[in-house]
């Protein structure tokens, strides 16, 4: 037996509204509006037969309340937006994917009215990447365009941004780079290794970030502060074409060049997927690791942990990122008139698994 009566369900509309709701229920809007928002309380009540009945006919009729009219009559809820997860979230172990977690965590486990909202999309021009609702403040992971830092600058909405530049208004969160590399160089050479290679990023949209510049300048300063040889292949990308078959072919080329020609004994890595293919190229070349070649990478505790083999890596903190932004974002929001842009630059820190060993016998 049908719930609704045919003569009261909307026809030839698109999209069902509140008021659709409220007349097949047989109850007032704002009755319906409480109900399905579930703001009972405070001198306000219904039976048990009529929140069931506009239950059951909003599910029938497919209604969803709208997340932009609830933020404009709603004001007091607390709306908390992350960018940029269309670039900072599509490979597996992220650092960023921890980060996001954290911060969800700790801002559920503080803020009562909240809501935490994830954009995923892609935004090819120099327009807003806000969301059209009303937003209390904002996360960006890494970057986002010009036109969105100018419109959080001008409407005054507090930001950080978790491993990347901000405005002049917004606070960052990043790792230390410079200390991680000098603690993966530094290990290599007390292990005895002279000759240590640097295999670079992956995909081209990484440079200009500050990432790859002090990665790559800091090799190049440690190497001369220990009287080592740079060696070749430093200043290029992994690979060109984000495939697996090609960076699987990359780190082939690099080991035939880095290893079994320029006899390199060590390499620094810049990220963990660009290991991984490393790892299985030096197996698949006959070269064992760590007896005849040692790997470090930068990578994320999470991404390394179920991982296999277990690299050595420089971990860039993006747990600690994360409880950090968040604990930072609701500093500023508990007392805006004192909010002011920090600047919070986390040291890494070297973690030792089965990729590293002292220098093979020459």
């Amino acid at each position: 037996m049908a719930l609704l009566k045919p003569e009261l369900i909307p026809m030839g509309r698109k999209k069902v509204n509140l008021r659709d709701v409220a007349k097949v229920a047989g109850a007032s809007k704002s009755t319906v509006s409480r109900v399905l928002n579930n703001k009972l309380g405070n001198g306000f009540s219904v039976t048990d037969s009529v929140r069931k009945r506009i239950l059951d006919v909003s599910r029938e009729l497919g209604y969803r309340p709208s997340l932009i009219a609830q933020s404009l009559s709603n004001q007091q809820r607390m709306m908390i937006h992350i960018l940029g997860g269309s670039h900072a979230l599509h490979d597996l172990g992220d650092i960023y994917q921890t980060a996001v977690n954290e911060i969800v965590s700790l801002i559920d486990g503080t803020l009562e009215n909240a809501s935490v909202t994830v954009d995923m999309s892609s935004y090819r021009d120099n327009k807003s990447e806000l969301p059209p609702w009303h937003i209390n403040a904002a996360v960006i992971l890494a970057k986002c365009n010009p036109a969105t830092v100018e419109e959080l600058e001008q409407a005054g909405i507090p930001y950080v941004v978790i491993n990347g530049p901000a405005g002049k208004n917004g606070s960052m969160v990043v790792p230390d780079d410079v200390n991680g590399m000098r603690l993966a160089i530094k290990h290599f050479v007390e292990l005895g290794h002279k000759r240590i290679s640097y295999a670079g990023p992956q995909a081209a949209f990484l440079r200009g970030h500050s990432s790859v510049y002090d990665r790559h300048n800091t090799y190049l300063t440690e190497m001369e502060k220990y009287n080592l040889p740079v060696m070749s292949g430093h200043d290029k990308l992994f690979s060109t074409i984000k495939t697996y078959e090609n960076l699987y072919k990359s780190a082939v080329q690099f080991i035939e060049t880095s290893v079994l020609q320029n006899k390199a004994t060590a390499i620094i890595v810049y990220g963990h997927m660009e290991a991984v293919n490393l790892v299985q190229a030096a197996q698949h070349l006959g070269v064992s690791v760590p007896q005849q070649l040692s790997i470090i990478c930068f990578c994320d505790q999470h991404a390394c942990d179920i991982m296999s083999p277990n690299i050595s890596f420089i971990d860039l903190m993006s747990k600690e990122m994360g409880i950090a932004a968040a604990e930072l974002l609701l500093r500023q929001l508990n007392n805006p008139e004192k909010a002011k842009p920090e600047l919070i630059k986390l040291p890494e820190q070297l973690v030792l698994r089965n990729t590293t060993g002292p220098a093979p016998k020459e």
